[in-house]
């Protein structure tokens, strides 16, 4: 054999369309801050495939408890 030899070609990075969003938040209530806060849903995958469930999500606009998030709307309990 002579000459060098080319590795066969990757084949092309497939792309997938892909949205997430969610089920209706529904209003629930949050066991932390003794209120009717917390908002809970799930979270979908849509796809040209159909749609996959990805499971529930929650968040309680008292309490959150996100890091990046300064604590200065949480209420005063003193």
């Amino acid at each position: 054999m002579s000459g060098p030899h080319k590795p066969p070609s990757a084949p092309p990075d497939a792309v997938l369309p892909l949205t997430i969003t969610s089920t209706t938040p529904t209003e629930e209530w949050c066991t932390t801050c003794k209120a009717y806060t917390r908002l809970t849903g799930e979270l979908l995958a849509l796809t040209t495939y159909g749609v996959t469930a990805l499971g529930p999500w929650t968040y309680c606009d008292i309490c959150d408890d996100d890091p990046t998030t300064p604590n200065d709307r949480r209420p005063n309990r003193g």
